[in-house]
């Protein structure tokens, strides 16, 4: 560069001494080289360029360009290790039941086995009047049936015998029939007598049926019905059993009907004694 500038210095200097003959090109130089002379005068020789400047911050970040194709897939990697076992799940719901299967073959009868050796001799049982006194026939029962009506409000219906083998048992008893009330604010009672007595071991064995219709007629309304119970403390031998009707505690006397359109019966059955 300075030598550039000596160059230029040069040239300048020497612009108008490059021949004697006045010619158009003469002339040319001679105006370079005034122009040369004032340019140095006015403003001197330039300068030597200064060092390069520091970098510029960066500027700021241009948009976003298009998403390119997507790459090629990478190759698959190792296997991680195994992670802790996870919490129990909590109880799932109870499944529905499900149908009932088909009913199997019926299996081969097996081989009957060889006869086994014969037992010891037992002990000496209870006399037989021992054994007769604790234990009850099972076929001890009897029942009494009728088919008829009874329009008694009060009185016995019907009475029925029966033979009590044991002392210590107890009598089970219970009707089976057609009822009727026909009244208003009244009520009617059937209930059982052994040998002229109500139950008193432990109570007595009854049924009732009250009638109360607030308008101006009165249903007349035939119902099965059924009541039984347990006597105790009844003596051994001949029992007589008997179906009453009468008059409620503290109520009116009622129409009573017993025995409409239907059997009725009364069923007696001697049973052991009762537990403790």
């Amino acid at each position: 560069m300075v030598q550039y500038f000596a160059l230029l210095s040069i040239l300048c200097v020497s612009g108008g001494s490059l021949g004697t003959t006045t010619s158009p090109q003469q002339q040319n130089a001679t105006k370079i080289k005034e122009s040369c002379e004032k340019s140095i005068l006015g403003h001197g020789f330039p300068g030597i360029p200064g060092s390069n400047g520091m970098p510029g911050m960066p500027g700021a970040p241009g948009p976003q360009g298009p998403q390119g194709s997507q790459g090629m897939p990478g190759p698959r990697g190792d296997r991680g290790r195994e992670g802790p076992p996870g919490k129990s799940g909590s109880t799932g719901i109870k499944g529905m039941k499900g149908e009932r299967g088909f009913v199997g073959i019926k299996g081969q009868q097996g081989i009957v086995g060889n006869q086994g050796r014969k037992g010891d001799k037992g002990e000496k049982g209870e006399s037989p009047k021992a054994s007769q006194a604790s234990v009850v026939p099972q076929t001890n029962w009897k029942q009494c049936v009728w088919k008829s009506t009874s329009d008694a409000d009060n009185g016995k219906i019907k009475d029925c015998s029966f033979k009590k083998q044991q002392s210590n048992s107890a009598l089970r008893v219970s009707f089976q029939g057609t009822l009727r009330l026909y009244s208003h604010r009244k009520c009617s009672r059937w209930y059982f007598k052994f040998n002229g007595n109500e139950c008193s071991g432990p109570m007595t064995i009854e049924a009732v049926v009250y009638s109360f219709w607030p308008s101006g007629s009165i249903p007349d309304l035939h119902y099965h019905r059924s009541f039984e119970g347990y006597c105790e403390n009844i003596p051994q031998g001949a029992v007589r059993v008997e179906l009453w009707v009468g008059q409620c505690s503290g109520y009116t006397l009622g129409d009573a009907y017993t025995g409409w359109n239907s059997v009725s019966r009364i069923m007696i059955e001697e049973v052991s004694r009762p537990q403790s």
